[in-house]
């Protein structure tokens, strides 16, 4: 085999995500983890059906400052992933430091094929499920959380500190919504329905952790880990 050939591509997924293309390819040596714009998309994928190096195609249609991640199958010490997210983590150990990297597949299905995949180059798998934790089934409703804080208790304890109703016309387009709520239902209000909210999230939060999703981790066998 000739070392300085370039990497084969073996398999890919790829889609388009909040105006980002992404896209994950498996070589027969690396995995490699891209972002880019959403006009790159074509110019992408005929360099790769054209058989040029997808390290190098990637590299270069990247932006600025932003290149793939890139991770070689060799260093990988275990898969990671969630039940409930078409998510895959591989955690790998370069120069005696560990590292992870996380890529977002576009459904589950193609997570389990981008995985079944990276597990026939790394060898047979040892794995082990558990549930997830309560700080990762956390992540939305305390992330909702913190926005119902901003958006109705702060402006909520504003108005209490000083009362009087909002000048809409001074407040910018997308905040007019707002005043005119604060306007319609006073500063109380405003905290009533952003406690209401809240309550609602951690209400959420304590019933899916009553069924929370399977976390499982696959460890190469061969590496004893």
């Amino acid at each position: 085999m000739n070392e300085n050939a370039p990497a084969q591509l073996r398999t890919l997924d790829h889609f388009v995500d909040d105006k980002w293309y992404k896209i994950t390819v498996i070589t027969d040596s690396d995995i490699i983890i891209a972002a880019t714009k959403t006009g790159k998309q074509q110019a992408i994928l005929a360099a790769l059906e054209a058989g040029e190096d997808p390290v190098a195609v990637l590299k270069k249609n990247s932006p600025l400052g932003q290149g793939p991640k890139i991770v070689a199958l060799r260093d990988i010490d275990a898969l990671e992933w969630y039940s409930d997210k078409a998510t895959l983590t591989a955690h790998y150990t370069v120069n005696g430091k560990s590292k992870k990297a996380e890529t977002t597949l576009s459904s589950m299905p193609m997570r389990d094929a981008i995985r079944d995949v990276v597990q026939q180059f790394i060898g047979p798998c040892e794995q082990m499920d558990a549930p997830a934790s309560i700080w990762y089934i956390g992540m939305g409703p305390l992330s909702f959380s913190g926005i119902a804080l901003l958006v109705f208790g702060i402006p909520g304890m504003i108005g209490l500190v000083n009362p009087g109703p909002v000048d809409v016309d001074k407040v910018s387009r997308r905040g007019r919504l707002l005043a005119r709520l604060y306007n319609l239902i006073g500063p109380v209000g405003l905290l009533a329905l952003g406690g209401a909210i809240i309550s609602g999230l951690l209400i959420w939060w304590y019933i899916s952790c009553k069924t929370p999703p399977v976390r499982t981790i696959a460890r190469p066998v061969q590496q004893g880990i």
